[in-house]
C-alpha cells in the first residue's frame, strides 16, 4: 500500500505542474498495484474505465496503421491514476487534497506571473529582466498550453470552492478559500473560453447537483452574477467573451467551425467499419486533411491554408466519434453519465459533510471538463487525461465509503 500512497502523493504534486513526474508517479503506482493485486476487486466504475481503454485498443488494432496507432495510444497507462487513487486508504484523502491545493496554487502563480510579465517562471534569467506589462496577456502556465493548464486549474478550482462553501470546518474553509482564489485567477488569465463556458455551465447546474441544498441555489446565482459582472466591467474578460458572441470575426472561433464541418463530412464518408470503430488513434489527420483543406478554402480562401490545418477537430465528442467510432463515443458518454448519476446519488445519501462537499466539487469540475470538451480535444493532452483519471479515482474512492452503494 505504501507504493500506492506515494504514487498518489506524487500525482498530487505533478498533476498541476509536470508531465515528467506524472510518469514516475504512475510507474510507482504500477508497482503498488502489482503488490496488492490479490486484494483488488474489479467492479462497477472500474469496468467503465476499462471499457474506454478496450474500445481504443480495438480501434487501433483494426486501423489502417495499427503500429502507429498503438504508439500514439494511451489506452491503459494514462488511465492508471484512476486505479491508483481509487485504491489508496481513504484516511489519506485530506492529505492528498492539501498537497494538490498547494501545487495548484503554484501552477496558478505561474499563470499570473506570465500574464503580467510575459515571462514563464522557468525562463527567468534575472530579477532585472522582469517588467510588469501594461496589459495582461494570455498565459500558458507550466504545460506550455493555456487549454491544458485551464483544464487542470478549472477542476481544482471547483473542488476547493465546493469545500469552502459546503464544508463547515474553519481550517479547511480558510485553506480552500485561499486555494480557490488563486485557481480562479489562474482560470481567468489563461483566457480559455472553453473552460469559462464549462465553468458557467457548472454554476448553472449546481442546484441540480446538490439538490437538497438551498445554499447551492444561492451559490449558483452568485456564480452567474459574478460572471456577468466580470464581462461588463473587466476588459480582459469582456474582450475575450466578445470573440464568442461575434465568432464570425474571430479566426480561432472560425477555425473550430471549419474543423467541425470537416469532421462531420469525414464521418459521413467513412465506410461501415470506420463508422463503427473509427480510424484509430494517430490516424485521424490523414483522413481529415482533404476535407479540412476543402472547408478552409470555403471559409478563408486559398491563402495561408497551412495556418488553419490542425490534427484534431477541437471537439472531444466528434474526435472520439472519428477516432473510435460510434462504439467509442457511446462507451465514453456512458462512463460519464454513470459517474454523474452515481455522484448525485451519493450527494443525496451520504451523511459525511466533507465527502459530500468534495463530490459536489468534483462533479462541478467534471461538468466544466465535459462542456469544455465541446470546444477542444482535451482528452488528447496526456496531462489532462492523467489528471482527470486521478480525480476520477478519488471520486470512486469516496463513493465506496457509502454503505449500500448503487452498482
Amino acid at each position: 500500500m505504501i507504493f500506492l500512497i506515494l504514487s498518489a502523493f506524487l500525482l498530487s504534486i505533478s498533476s498541476p505542474i509536470s508531465i515528467a513526474l506524472d510518469n514516475i508517479a504512475i510507474g510507482i503506482g504500477v508497482i503498488g498495484l502489482i503488490v496488492v493485486y490479490r486484494t483488488i476487486k474489479i467492479k462497477d466504475m472500474d469496468y467503465r474505465v476499462l471499457g474506454v481503454s478496450l474500445v481504443g485498443l480495438i480501434s487501433s488494432l483494426f486501423s489502417v496503421n495499427p503500429l502507429l496507432s498503438l504508439r500514439k495510444s494511451h489506452y491503459l497507462w494514462h488511465f492508471l491514476p484512476y486505479f491508483i487513487t481509487s485504491r489508496i486508504k481513504r484516511e489519506k484523502m485530506k492529505t492528498l487534497l492539501i498537497i494538490l491545493g498547494a501545487f495548484g496554487v503554484i501552477s496558478a502563480l505561474a499563470v499570473i506571473f506570465q500574464s503580467f510579465t510575459g515571462i514563464k517562471p522557468t525562463h527567468i534569467k534575472s530579477i532585472s529582466s522582469i517588467h510588469i506589462l501594461a496589459n495582461p496577456i494570455r498565459a500558458e502556465g507550466f504545460f506550455n498550453n493555456p487549454l491544458t493548464t485551464s483544464a487542470v486549474v478549472c477542476v481544482i478550482f471547483f473542488v476547493f470552492v465546493s469545500i469552502f462553501i459546503f464544508y463547515d470546518n474553519k481550517k479547511w474553509r480558510i485553506y480552500s478559500f485561499f486555494v480557490s482564489i488563486f485557481m480562479l485567477a489562474g482560470l481567468i488569465f489563461t483566457l480559455s473560453r472553453s473552460y469559462w463556458i464549462g465553468s458557467f455551465a457548472a454554476f448553472i447546474l449546481l442546484p441540480f447537483i446538490h439538490i437538497k441544498s438551498s445554499r447551492a441555489k444561492l451559490i449558483s446565482i452568485a456564480g452567474i452574477f459574478t460572471a456577468v459582472i466580470m464581462y461588463l466591467f473587466v476588459p480582459l474578460v469582456h474582450n475575450r467573451v466578445e470573440t464568442i458572441l461575434h465568432y464570425k470575426k474571430n479566426n480561432s472561433a472560425m477555425d473550430r467551425i471549419v474543423l467541425w464541418e470537416a469532421g462531420i463530412d469525414l464521418y459521413k464518408n467513412y465506410d461501415l467499419k470506420y463508422k463503427i470503430i473509427g480510424c484509430g488513434s494517430g490516424n485521424l489527420y490523414r483522413f481529415l486533411k482533404p476535407y479540412l483543406i476543402k472547408q478552409v478554402k470555403i471559409t478563408f480562401g486559398d491563402k495561408n491554408i497551412k495556418s488553419h490545418l490542425f490534427s484534431s477537430v477541437h471537439n472531444e465528442y466528434l474526435q472520439i466519434l472519428l477516432k473510435w467510432g460510434i462504439v467509442g463515443l457511446i462507451v465514453w458518454l456512458y462512463l460519464w453519465i454513470y459517474v454523474l448519476f452515481r455522484n448525485i446519488i451519493f450527494i443525496i445519501k451520504t451523511d459525511n459533510d466533507f465527502y459530500k462537499a468534495l463530490i459536489v466539487g468534483i462533479t462541478m469540475g467534471f461538468v466544466a471538463f465535459l462542456v469544455g470538451g465541446f470546444f477542444e480535444h482535451n482528452v488528447g493532452d496526456a496531462e489532462v487525461i492523467i489528471f482527470i483519471m486521478y480525480i476520477l479515482g478519488i471520486n470512486k474512492n469516496i463513493l465506496d465509503s457509502l454503505k449500500g452503494e448503487v452498482v
